[in-house]
């Protein structure tokens, strides 16, 4: 069946699907308020005129190149233009300041191509054991699994425990605004019912990152040139074959490894994406690595990881689709209604009745890794210069494209309003010195845990018992415990190194 499949993608137009799919999504990827599920849904009255595999692979390309378009901006603007970027701007945009925004680049989209391929590997050997794994996932294994991230991002996050701590609660709370998730009553919508739907993710994000730089660059005063800001190398650093060698991918080789496996699993579980992955194996990356202290500072493992997490959702995210029907996350749910359309449809019987349609696409993502990095490394060979327009040339474009993209979310002037509001929460938080990233998984995570932790205590007629009786609880609750357990030890002895000092 692998034979026939990999025959099956021996066609021109499987050539042109796949590089046209992957060029649109590292455009739309790179501009912040876009992302691959509006390219997707806007793509697929395209693939009408498709057979099925070259329609299935021009919308894959999309989304493969949209998660790793998303880090051009992340690392040149410190503007994600994903979700899941933010955590690649922690690092990236520090090294782009540097006059390393060439080599930060090449370790985004190589780390993004292992990411890929490894998932892509893991799903066409154990798909269906994984799917089944999957299944075990009920609302009190969600429940401990989110908390877990939490958990990650608040120990390992960087900085303070508290400001972490308090940032996530502070996240968690804009999140329940909306309707309640069982009884459906609106809460903290303070009668306006835009408001009813929540708070939405990507006004949020552009907010928080596009527009409060936007405004810290309006409220610093005397803005810093380019030869100011480090970055007269660029050219040079991006021009040069020796800027990211096998020698250094190789010293991050367990950080990608580990990375790219976090983001496999965690795409298989539905409805968690791209992001949490990227921010946990980030936090994972920073508690191992003997150079901790340099994260957020402009450390290339900072890159390398969430970048092949994030990536490798992509492979991870089509499992529970596939086998079971249930979108991994919202792009696979796009996906699900053009595999629908192409008379496929995702469930336990696709793999015996489409089973060479299904492993050509599994190879086709792999595939796919070829085209990402020559137009990747074509792409950004002119997008590094985007970092020598002065600021007050550039700003006021984000700041355009900022108000477009919150709007075209869903159309509406209340995203925008909330995103200029984010911006602002953003800017005064920043200039405080808390973190970000706690705030915006605290707003992603805090619904769905919600929903999980209510659903699970309705299930067991609200007894605590329900979360000790599964063993996949019991052992997240146990590595959570031993975080815990890890970061107060690296505490310790980082207070006992000072009093020495």
């Amino acid at each position: 069946m692998l034979l026939d499949a990999f025959h099956a993608l021996l066609d021109v137009w499987v050539l042109i699907a796949a590089l046209c799919g992957v060029a649109i999504g590292i455009v739309i990827g790179a501009i912040p308020g876009l992302g691959p599920t509006l390219a997707i849904a806007l793509l697929i009255p395209v693939t009408f005129t498709l057979s099925p595999i070259p329609a299935i692979i021009l919308l894959l390309g999309v989304y493969q190149g949209a998660i790793f378009g998303g880090s051009i901006s992340a690392i040149l603007l410190n503007v994600p233009g994903t979700p899941s970027s933010a955590a690649t701007a922690l690092d990236g945009h520090p090294m782009a300041r540097q006059g390393r925004a060439g080599e930060a680049l090449r370790i985004a989209l190589y780390a993004s191509v292992f990411g890929n391929v490894f998932s892509c590997l893991v799903l066409i050997l154990l798909a269906q054991p994984l799917a089944s794994l999957a299944l075990d996932f009920g609302p009190a294994q969600m429940t401990a699994l989110m908390t877990f991230a939490l958990a990650i991002i608040v120990l390992f996050g960087g900085g303070s425990i508290l400001d972490a701590a308090l940032m996530t609660l502070v996240g968690v709370a804009a999140g329940i605004v909306g309707l309640d998730p069982i009884e459906g009553l609106p809460r903290f919508t303070f009668g306006s019912f835009a408001a009813e739907d929540g708070l939405a993710l990507i006004p949020v994000l552009i907010g928080l990152f596009a527009m409060s730089e936007v405004l810290l660059q309006a409220f610093a005063g005397r803005q810093q040139g380019p030869a100011e800001r480090g970055i007269d190398a660029v050219s040079s650093q991006t021009s040069s074959p020796r800027a990211v060698g096998w020698l250094s991918l190789w010293k991050m080789r367990v950080t990608l490894l580990i990375s790219s496996a976090i983001g496999t699993f965690v795409g298989i579980l539905p409805g968690i994406g791209s992001t949490v992955p990227a921010f946990v194996s980030y936090g994972f990356a920073r508690s191992r690595s003997r150079h901790g202290a340099r994260f957020g500072h402009g450390e290339p493992e900072g890159v390398a990881a969430p970048e092949a997490a994030n990536n490798a959702v992509t492979g991870g995210a089509l499992v529970p689709m596939l086998a079971l029907g249930i979108p991994g996350d919202a792009v696979t749910a796009v996906i699900l209604g053009a595999f629908m359309l192409q008379g496929l449809t995702p469930g336990p019987f696709l793999f015996q009745q489409h089973g060479v349609e299904v492993y050509a696409i599994f190879e086709a993502l792999i595939l796919l890794s070829i085209p990402c990095i020559l137009l990747g490394l074509a792409m950004f060979r002119g997008a590094v210069h985007v970092i020598r327009i002065q600021p007050r040339h550039l700003f006021p474009i984000i700041a355009m494209l900022a108000i477009f993209g919150a709007f075209s979310v869903n159309n509406s002037l209340f995203d925008v309003a909330v995103m200029l509001g984010a911006g602002v929460v953003g800017f005064v938080l920043r200039r405080a010195g808390f973190p970000l990233p706690p705030l915006l998984i605290g707003l992603i995570l805090g619904p769905p845990l919600e929903q999980s932790l209510r659903q699970a205590l309705l299930t067991s007629s609200g007894s605590a018992t329900i979360f000790v009786h599964s063993p996949i609880v019991m052992g997240l609750v146990v590595v959570t415990l031993l975080c815990v357990l890890g970061a107060a030890y690296q505490r310790y002895r980082a207070a006992r190194r000072e009093r020495a000092a």
